[in-house]
């Protein structure tokens, strides 16, 4: 489907052949590293380095991929394209000179049909009429058919063995992390697992519990669904309520008071966490009491809200979402952030569902 962007674009473009995507001017010091090559001793070869050695540190090497990061993959995954896309052109500005089986000009044009469809699918009449837009429909498709002539001819160069390249997609980068004190939900031997840090007095935490309890509905059997403690700073009492959670927790009451804690008023003082542990039927009120009275999990908050800032969260709701080993604890996975719409996140949980088959 053509959007509306591609009617923007300056018309005055330059008629090569080869020159099938927009030039684009790409200035990126860093991810060089990305792809190396580096001269054999003695010979002219060279030899290609996926994952480069980019310095010392006390005098042990540090790799690329020591260093990567999400930011860092998606730009060297931008850097991969436009390299690919360089390679190409240059590879069959080479071959076309040297072999007749190398054609850069494709036989196919435009028709007026293929003019007309394109007007009428993607409803341009808003944008003006047929003879107004025809120009710059036909530059469109007339740019598509190059893109694919030449992706052809580049195919045929690596089956006749005329082009071998070096270039490889950068590998997909998963952020690391372990659910240590998370209390989980659903199948706790699950191989993909849904950890979310939240803050009890935080108005989106609290939408998002619905969203959260439906997910475990529907995955539970496949998933597992932990939950860890981000109180935010400003919310001035939230700190005392991730702990009241804990101290339930350790009674066998932690979904008890989880639910009352979202879905009452937003404001407890330890009071109010007291009653809502009589609520709930505490087994032990005077054990809640001195555990809510001493801070017992303070040290767990900080933690987890330690361990959310290294996985790079940075506001509730935050989540990490990924493949799990039950037996170490270990995820690797993604960030996910906000309180994102049911569909967002079964779609999240379906691709890594599937990667575990």
């Amino acid at each position: 489907m053509i959007t509306y962007q591609i009617f923007s674009i300056n018309s005055k473009m330059k008629n090569s052949s080869i020159k099938f995507f927009w030039n684009i001017k790409i200035i990126i010091s860093l991810f060089f590293s990305l792809f190396f090559f580096i001269p054999v001793a003695q010979t002219q070869e060279l030899e290609y380095n996926p994952n480069p050695i980019i310095g010392l540190v006390d005098g042990k090497p540090v790799t690329f991929n020591d260093i990567r990061n999400n930011k860092i993959y998606d730009l060297s995954l931008n850097l991969y394209q436009h390299l690919n896309i360089q390679f190409i052109e240059y590879s069959l500005k080479k071959l076309e000179k040297k072999y007749p089986i190398i054609d850069l000009i494709p036989k196919k044009k435009v028709s007026s049909k293929d003019l007309i469809r394109i007007y009428e699918q993607n409803n341009l009449k808003e944008r003006g009429t047929f003879e107004e837009l025809e120009p710059q429909i036909r530059q469109f498709l007339e740019k598509q058919i190059l893109q694919q002539h030449l992706l052809n001819q580049y195919s045929i160069g690596i089956k006749k063995g005329l082009i071998v390249s070096h270039l490889e997609i950068p590998s997909k980068f998963f952020t690391k992390g372990n659910i240590k004190t998370a209390y989980l939900r659903g199948n706790k031997k699950a191989s993909v697992v849904l950890i979310e840090f939240s803050d009890y007095h935080c108005p989106f935490c609290r939408k998002i519990q619905t969203t959260i309890n439906k997910l475990i509905k529907n995955f539970g059997e496949k998933v597992a669904f932990g939950y860890r403690h981000f109180p935010l700073s400003f919310h001035k009492e939230a700190d005392e309520a991730a702990i009241s959670s804990e101290c339930a927790r350790e009674q066998g009451k932690f979904e008890e008071m989880h639910h009352l804690l979202y879905s009452g008023k937003k404001s407890q003082t330890k009071s109010d966490l007291k009653q809502l542990a009589r609520k709930i039927k505490i087994r032990s009120t005077k054990t809640f009491d001195n555990c809510l009275e001493n801070e017992k999990y303070r040290g767990l908050i900080n933690q987890d809200i330690e361990d959310a800032s290294k996985l790079g969260i940075t506001g509730t709701p935050g989540f990490f979402l990924g493949h799990f080993d039950h037996k170490s604890g270990n995820v690797k996975g993604e960030i996910l952030s906000g309180a994102l719409p049911y569909n967002s996140f079964k779609e999240s949980i379906e691709k890594y569902l599937k990667d575990s088959l």
